[in-house]
């Protein structure tokens, strides 16, 4: 009795994965166990039928390769074949194709073998989805790295460089493709590398160190001085696994001429700049005269104390000195507030009123924000201007005025001329003399000054200061821009008084903003706060990749609400 021929059977009908045996013709000579089970059909059913009706795979109408096994007699495999039951359900299949052969070798049909991969592909596609994710991550820690201000590196156990930012790149002039892998002694050469390594010793205790200060070398030889701030990395299961530093760079600290230069006092303005003490000198020369001045420049810089300043110092020094916001009323109620009103002239003038050229008869008239007046009363003020007189509301007399004018404004006066918002002709008789104090930023030499004055005031301490900053505090209030200028100095500098209580005051105690160099709300078009602009947008940039550009996380971290971020975005032309 021959055996063979069922024990052939019976390997075949017991594998679990689903075999046909298709004819030169592509139709179907058999089907194993599996193949029927999973496709729902009897072997009846599907004998003698074209493969591609009982098969049902995704590569039937193109791709199908039995032409060409039988053509060549080369077995052949198709990978991620999708393949429908009877009912519709899908699968995920790895396809082998292979020639049946007659004992003279002649093709005479093909065996195709198909494997259920569904599982695989799904773990496939997992992983997929796990190294895209993981990569994503990789970019985004690798943006947040690259867009910190500090220097940050981190390094295995054997102190060898893992990562190199951006900013570490700029403080050293080294690339990260040149230091990756290599000792950081090798790199950055310190004082501190042979004995004394702040992050050997964070390693070795477990310990986090801040704002200890030593020098490195940089690639051109130069020393650079830093603040270093060390922690030791771990796994997951808390071992050590490396390091990481962040470096502040001091040279700017360093470089800011603290005690050299003379600083000058002057009616309430302090400063060791050179432009200033030329603004100081202009504002002795014009306090003389009795010409109009007209002050530029942003918000916070003094404007109104050097309007003060031309007063106290000018021959009308004994006569009133009153100032308008301009921006605070609406232009009616503006008319009535400049050159008063008589009763009955409008509805609610119950009584005769002076107005702020009367009540200034004689003396100083600062008018601040002055941009903001509207074309109507442009040529009211005109008229006061050049004819010395003017007109209450409602009255029909013309009253003489006998007062200088001061005005001031944040915004460039000649670009709201060529917009057509602010007559010319008015502009030069504002503008017979200008002064425009500089901003903070461009006058760094008298923080250091300014922030011991506004820490002590002279009349609080008589014996000296006895609190200072840090020079971690100090180099963090140097690098930032001030768009608010004096007046956000003073501000931040008694918020710090407020929030530390020991004698030294540590950069903790400082603004958000600040700490992290950020940049506060920018004045409109027109304005002296365009680089503030620029700031206030690379920040909300920095924040919106640190919270992987999620809005309520990044508007968090500003400090503002989601809507006020949406309209910064939207003004600063920041895409979503």
């Amino acid at each position: 009795m021959n055996t063979t021929v069922p024990f052939d059977s019976l390997l075949v009908e017991s594998v679990s994965d689903g075999m046909v045996a298709i004819s030169p013709e592509g139709k179907i000579l058999f089907a194993n166990r599996s193949f029927l089970e999973r496709s729902g059909c009897r072997l009846d059913e599907v004998v003698g039928k074209p493969c591609r009706e009982v098969v049902r795979e995704s590569i039937c109408d193109s791709g199908c390769p039995l032409a060409e096994v039988l053509d060549t007699g080369v077995a052949a495999d198709r990978f991620d074949v999708e393949v429908r039951g009877k009912g519709g359900e899908e699968m995920s299949a790895c396809v082998n194709l292979t020639p049946l052969k007659e004992a003279s070798g002649r093709v005479i049909g093909v065996v195709e073998v198909i494997r259920d991969i569904t599982k695989l592909k799904e773990l496939k596609d997992n992983l997929k989805k796990t190294n895209s994710m993981y990569h994503r991550e990789q970019v985004k820690n690798r943006t947040i790295l690259d867009n910190i201000p500090s220097g940050v590196y981190t390094v295995d156990r054997e102190m060898k460089f893992l990562s190199f930012n951006r900013s570490l790149e700029r403080i050293t002039g080294y690339s990260a493709e040149e230091v990756l892998g290599k000792r950081c002694s090798e790199v950055f050469r310190s004082d501190y590398c042979e004995a004394g390594c702040p992050l050997k010793r964070s390693m070795r205790t477990g310990e986090t160190l801040r704002g200890v200060e030593l020098n490195l070398r940089a690639r051109d030889g130069s020393v650079v001085p830093i603040a270093s701030s060390t922690a030791v990395l771990r796994d997951e299961e808390g071992r050590p696994t490396g390091g990481i530093c962040s470096f502040r760079d001091l040279r700017e600290l360093h470089a800011v001429p603290l005690s050299q230069g003379h600083a000058r006092e002057f009616q309430g303005m302090l400063s060791k700049n050179p432009k200033m003490h030329e603004i100081f000198d202009l504002i002795e020369t014009v306090a003389d005269s009795d010409a109009n001045v007209l002050i530029e420049g942003e918000s916070g810089t003094g404007k109104e104390l050097v309007a003060r300043a031309i007063h106290r110092l000018s021959v009308r020094a004994g006569k009133p000195f009153l100032g308008v916001n301009c921006a605070s009323l609406n232009e009616n109620l503006m008319e009535s507030e400049l050159f008063g009103h008589v009763r009955g002239a409008f509805t609610g003038a119950v009584k005769d009123r002076m107005g702020r050229f009367e009540m200034a008869e004689g003396g100083t008239l600062f008018l601040d924000e002055v941009s903001e007046i509207g074309l109507h009363l442009q040529a009211k003020l005109l008229r006061v201007v050049q004819e010395r007189e003017y007109q209450r509301v409602g009255e029909t007399g013309a009253r003489k005025a006998n007062v200088r004018i001061l005005s001031a404004t944040n915004k460039r006066l000649k670009e709201l001329i060529a917009g057509g918002t602010f007559r010319d002709d008015l502009y030069y008789r504002l503008n017979v003399v200008s002064v425009i104090p500089p901003p903070l930023r461009e006058r760094k030499e008298d923080i250091p000054i300014l922030v011991e004055h506004f820490l002590c005031p002279p009349q609080e301490s008589p014996g000296g200061c006895k609190r200072s900053f840090s020079p971690l505090a100090m180099q963090a209030l140097l690098e930032y821009p001030w768009p608010g200028n004096v007046r956000e100095l003073e501000n931040a500098v008694e918020r710090a008084k407020i929030c530390s209580r020991g004698e030294v005051i540590e950069e903790s105690a400082l603004p958000a903003e600040i700490r992290h160099r950020g940049a506060a709300i920018p004045r409109g078009r027109g304005s002296f706060g365009e680089k503030a602009a620029n700031l206030e947008a690379d920040r909300i940039r920095e924040n919106l990749v640190r919270s992987g550009w999620n809005r309520t996380e990044a508007a968090a971290r500003l400090g503002v609400s989601r809507v006020t971020l949406w309209r910064r975005m939207k003004q600063l032309g920041i895409g979503a």
